[in-house]
């Protein structure tokens, strides 16, 4: 076989879009772990027990059940499985552990969408403008940093990376039905759904939008096949999607809805100054370290330089080209407060909690932009010398620019991932079956029950899990347990007498109990939503199994007919060839930007990142980032180091905005609470902010080598009197009533609280 031939065949560019996410997969590469206060904790602990069931011959399980005390609950009938099963690819296939699974994962989700990037703007306006939207995509602070490391959103960030590939592979689709672009444009689309349940949604539409676009500018025979490869991958995936709406009554999923609170989309819209503004220097002295929700400065600035190409007619594949435009003010609109009359109309919008999730897909989309825009310039320059230059400067901004982001706080080694830890972890309240809002526990369960340590026994003994509530067990009765599977679980009971078995197992459509091998009716324990099963007395073997039900069966077989008529149609289409499209050889802009990105990054990786030169490190009692140092001793247990503030003058009605900095100065026994207090000259409070959890994380939990960014607001009575007014601030202990006390250098109580600033009350309406 002649491998040369091939070979020649491939865009030698995709190297280069290769050496572009170099820095941005480094992080991944050069740290030892993951940290363990983000999302990835929570993805590395479902992908461990994934691969327990799968071990033990549950290959697409449903329920979790060693989550939630032991109790189990269905978690992987509601939540898109495929990145999941990709870190298990890697598992087996590389012998890796989860935690490394998981860092592969994100990894190929990186390149996905570097490479998808770039195949898509190259086949429509050239291989410079795909070296630029490459970049662009790629150094985007949500893309770069805040998904994958911030908060280690693994399933997210692998739709996002995806996102650019099936946009590609439909785009090629259009062009041309082939066999190869009709399979790898269904199974990328379907891969999307399967990857992330609210992404899938905003994605889909997107790509769903885009094909219907380009019927209305080409005409309908070029669209219809890349919408009926949308269509085959809902089918596809139908085996996910459909028993998530079929059974969505049968789990509790309003708690994924907030009101007021961290789950509230009416507190996560974003502001035009914070999406704008530049990107700032992580500080490791930070326990969670500071970032924006910005879309990037070179993302802003060479996407609009897109939007004035397409504006001023000057854009190639103008019609096309307008869509993305049109896509990009959409979404930045939905993310800002004057969208939220839509965000309260449309009822599926609010299971989106964040309106800056939208800056996922808006990264994408301001890349094409640049690419676009990117084509328009060089096209007007008068020497190919000169274009050569400008790709060079184009690709190296966004890299530049987003170096700040490159160096995420490194953390120390996961440790290994048994069900004991994940065990305790529930115990301490951190979260139950690894999510945070009671989300997709079944609804037949009033109260969750508290851990039973004689059931958790299993846990401590690394054996299998004896679900049988024995304290409740006649005394007549012997009852014998083995678990064949994860999943499928037998009895051997001996009663005198009828009597109720009762499991320490949440009841759910799918656990099917048979005694001697007939189906019988189970009852249900409440308030804790257990299976009950009914024994007559003698001999008998109850088994438990959890498997099909309807819904199910029905998603399995629209799955597994679209999956033939794709592979049908891919069969119809296997005579077609498309042109192949004659690569370039290489030219002295691919040379220049090779130069300027290995430069760049070898900078970067060598020499900037080694010497500390892209990171604040704040130690001891100062914290770099903070606009005001104080130090201020209380009870020789916290210090509060720095603060900032929005305002020192406001006017009657302002919102204002403090964040103080707060470290421990030894592991704490108590979880405090912050306060600040607004108070006239007499010392009335007129406006406060409490904090149960300063800075998001219980007091006890407080490390003593970083410090803790505690945001506070407050709003100013629209009443109050024009003056002077004194900001205080403090700790206390809400079960008690009792302040900690604020020392002097000398060890000394002199107060309860301290003094922040004087706030200037001024009437200037």
């Amino acid at each position: 076989m002649n491998w040369k031939r091939p070979l020649k065949q491939i865009d030698p560019g995709f190297g280069i879009t290769l050496l572009i996410t170099l820095i941005a997969v480094w992080a991944f590469l050069s740290n030892p772990s993951l940290p363990q206060e983000t999302d990835a904790e929570l993805h590395i602990f479902r992908l461990a027990e994934l691969s327990r069931l799968v071990h033990g011959g549950e290959f697409y399980p449903r329920w979790a059940s060693n989550f939630y005390y032991g109790f189990g609950y269905p978690i992987f009938n509601y939540y898109a499985p495929l990145s999941y099963y990709t870190g298990l690819l890697f598992e087996f296939l590389l012998g890796v552990s989860v935690v490394t699974a998981v860092k592969l994962t994100f990894i190929l989700a990186i390149l996905s969408g570097g490479i998808g990037m770039y195949g898509f703007v190259r086949d429509n306006w050239g291989r410079p403008a795909g070296y630029v939207a490459t970049a662009v995509y790629l150094y985007a602070p949500y893309i770069h940093y805040i998904d994958p490391h911030a908060r280690g959103v693994l399933p997210e960030s692998f739709a996002l990376g995806l996102f650019p590939m099936a946009l590609w592979m439909l785009d090629r689709l259009r062009r041309k039905a082939t066999a190869r672009r009709w399979l790898t444009a269904v199974f990328f689309t379907a891969a999307i759904i399967l990857s992330h349940n609210l992404m899938a949604l905003l994605l889909f539409a997107i790509l769903l939008a885009w094909t219907i676009w380009q019927a209305a500018n080409d005409g309908w025979k070029p669209a219809r096949t890349p919408i009926a490869a949308l269509f085959f991958a809902v089918g596809l995936s139908a085996f996910f999607w459909l028993p998530i709406g079929l059974e969505r009554n049968a789990v509790n999923l309003n708690t994924l809805i907030g009101a007021g609170d961290n789950y509230d989309f009416h507190t996560h819209f974003l502001s035009i100054y914070e999406m704008l503004r530049p990107t700032i220097f992580l500080d490791w002295g930070d326990v969670q370290p500071l970032f924006h929700f910005n879309v990037g400065v070179a993302q802003w600035v060479l996407s609009g330089m897109g939007v004035a190409a397409i504006l001023i007619r000057r854009a190639k594949e103008a019609a096309h080209a307008a869509f993305f435009a049109i896509a990009a003010a959409v979404l930045l609109l939905m993310m800002l407060p004057v969208s939220a009359f839509l965000w309260e109309s449309i009822p599926v919008l609010p299971f989106f909690q964040f309106p800056w999730r939208l800056l996922g897909a808006t990264a994408v989309i301001l890349a094409i932009l640049a690419g676009i825009g990117t084509e328009a310039i060089l096209r007007t320059l008068p020497s190919s010398r000169a274009a050569m230059g400008a790709t060079a400067v184009l690709v190296a901004l966004p890299l530049i620019l987003g170096l700040p982001l490159s160096q995420p706080l490194p953390h120390p080694k996961f440790g290994d991932v048994f069900p004991l830890r994940v065990f305790l972890i529930e115990r301490k309240g951190r979260w139950l079956g690894t999510t945070s809002t009671a989300d997709y526990v079944p609804a037949t369960v009033d109260n969750i029950p508290r851990a039973n340590d004689d059931f958790a026994r299993g846990f401590y003994d690394n054996t299998p899990l004896d679900r049988v509530n024995r304290p409740s067990l006649p005394a007549d009765a012997a009852v014998t347990s083995h678990e064949l599977s994860p999943l499928h679980f037998q009895y051997q009971i001996e009663a005198e007498t009828p009597f109720l078995l009762r499991l320490f197992l949440f009841d759910f459509p799918g656990w099917h109990v048979q005694i001697d091998g007939d189906i019988v009716e189970t009852e249900l324990g409440l308030p804790e939503g257990f299976i009950v099963v009914p024994v007559p007395s003698g001999t008998h073997l109850v088994d438990v199994r959890f498997g099909s039900t309807p819904a199910r069966d029905l998603a399995w077989a629209i799955s597994g007919f679209s999956l033939l008529l794709t592979l049908l149609f891919g069969w119809k289409c296997r005579g077609s060839r498309a042109e192949r499209a004659k690569q370039k050889k290489w030219g002295g802009t691919d040379w220049i930007v090779l130069a300027v990105i290995g430069g760049i990054t070898a900078v970067t990786l060598l020499i900037l990142q080694p010497i500390g030169a892209l990171h604040y490190q704040s130690t001891g009692d100062i914290a770099e980032p903070a606009e005001n140092s104080i130090a201020a001793d209380f009870g020789e247990q916290i210090h509060i180091i720095g603060y900032d503030t929005s305002a020192a003058t406001a006017q009657p009605g302002d919102t204002i905005k403090v964040t103080l900095y707060d470290k421990a100065e030894r592991p704490l026994t108590f979880d405090y609470q912050s306060f600040i207090h607004v108070l006239a000259a007499d010392g009335t409070l007129v406006a406060q902010s409490d904090h149960l959890n300063p800075g998001s994380f219980p007091t006890r939990r407080w490390p003593t080598d970083k410090y803790i960014r505690d945001e506070h607001q407050f709003t100013l009575p629209p009443s109050l009197p024009v003056g002077t007014y004194t900001v205080k601030t403090g700790f206390w202990v809400q079960s008690d009533g009792w302040r900690l006390p604020l020392f002097d250098e000398s060890g000394q109580q002199i107060d309860d609280g301290t003094v922040l600033f004087q706030l200037t009350v001024k009437n200037e309406r």
